[in-house]
Parts: structure tokens; sequence; C-alpha cells
């Protein structure tokens, strides 16, 4: 799977080659990720440098560059799902699959494409191939949580937050007790007022770096699965390294 794809309508007769047509196809999966990945880096920094006097202007900018990584990591998984199945749907040598799968694909292609969930698309892909992730285990977990943070921040609904029973169904209270313990680093510009978890702790450079690992490690898998390279070349993956964060104490 190329970065660009391309083709030509090309006509032969006796007088020789006539090129008619020229489409080229472009991938934005790696723009999503690499964006990702700058997004996180500039969260980064913010925190570095830091001295708890931060402006609400400076607050801003950072939720800023984190609620973009967030958001681009997860476009990442997307336009890396639908690259790899348009290219199936043109023929796509490299990616094998039996008669009766290339079949089925051939009439499940509309349903899957226009209707299915990003999570739903790799797993019916690899079923196809006779794999399928382990829904309870890493990656496919931290993924599933990345997608709902995603959602949660894109079709953001206003709750109240605060201690007792109700606390506890809360979505920043469920979303706490699933991501927690992945996320190694709160957010250090929230204040003590800030009492709930979304989206005022989650959202710092802790957050942003494990949803750009999150998402390459899980597309990394569903390659391996699949049998074929992962879509990140060496280039690509060495831009994605991001400053380590420190052990808390």
């Amino acid at each position: 799977m190329t970065e660009f794809g391309l083709k030509a309508t090309v006509n032969i007769d006796s007088g020789g080659m006539e090129v008619n047509q020229i489409e080229i196809r472009s991938r934005l999966s790696f723009s999503h990720l690499k964006a990702s990945a700058h997004l996180a880096r500039l969260s980064y920094e913010i925190e570095a440098a830091d001295d708890g006097k931060h402006s609400t202007e400076s607050f801003y900018v950072h939720r800023a560059y984190v609620i973009g990584s967030i958001i681009t990591a997860t476009s990442y998984l997307e336009a890396s799902i639908n690259e790899c199945l348009a290219a199936l749907k043109e023929g796509d040598s490299s990616i094998k699959l039996s008669a009766d799968a290339a079949a089925l694909m051939k009439i499940m292609w509309e349903d899957i494409d226009l209707k299915k969930k990003i999570l739903e698309k790799y797993q019916i892909l690899l079923t196809l191939t006779e794999n399928e992730f382990d829904t309870g285990k890493e990656p496919y977990e931290s993924t599933s949580y990345l997608i709902k943070l995603r959602n949660a921040l894109v079709h953001y609904k206003p709750e109240w937050v605060g201690t007792g029973d109700v606390y506890e169904k809360t979505f920043s209270e469920k979303l706490r007790k699933n991501l927690e313990n992945k996320i190694k680093k709160l957010n250090p510009l929230a204040g003590a007022g800030d009492c709930a978890f979304f989206p005022h702790k989650c959202l710092g450079y802790g957050c942003a770096k494990w949803a750009v690992e999150t998402s390459i490690k899980f597309t990394d898998e569903f390659f391996s699965k699949m049998g074929l390279p992962s879509n990140l070349n060496e280039n690509v993956r060495s831009e994605m390294s991001l400053p380590e964060i420190p052990l808390q104490h």
C-alpha cells in the first residue's frame, strides 16, 4: 500500500500507446498521525515550561493541542481502515482473501463502508481472513476507550459532577475508572477546583501521548494479524517518537 494510488486509462494500437486519463488517490492516514504527534509535543512543551502560574490563554492553548491530538489520532485509525478497504475493493494483491471471502466482501462492501463503526470495520476484515482481535485485551481495549473519548469531545454533553452515588454513574467517573491507570500523567494545568476527570484532569500531555501510542499499537497488531507489513514506514515511525513522562512520586 503506497502513499499515492495511481490509475491510468491506456489505449494501444498499431500507432503506439496513448494515455487518455490519469487519476491519483492520496492517503491521509499518515497526515492525521503526524498531526496527532505534533500536537502532543506542543502540549508537552507547555507542561514542561509551566511554573504553576500559567495564564488563561496558555491553559486553553494547551487544551486545544490535547483535544486536537486525540481527535487526529482517532482519525488516523479511521483513515487507515478505510484506505485498506478501498485497496481491497480494487483488488490489491497484497491482501490475501479466499475466493469465498472476496465474494462476501463484494456483497458486504457498501454496508461496511457506509454503516459500520471504526472497530467493526477492523473486526470484519480480520474475520474475512480468519482472524480477530481479543476485545478484552490490549490494544483493543485502549483503542475502544480512545474512540469513546474522541466521541465525548466531538459530541460533548455537559453533566453535573460531584460526590455520592450519582457521581458514580457519570461519564466522567466511568471514564476515570477505565483510563486513569492507562494515562501515565494527568493534566498538571487543571486547577484544584477542576474535580471532574473528564474533561479537566484527563486532557493533558499524558492523554495525548497515550492516544498516539494506542493508535499505532492497534494498527500494528491489525496489519500483523492480516499478514501485512505495517502501514507506517520507518521514516514516519521515527517521527512519532514522543517525550517520555518521568515517573511520578
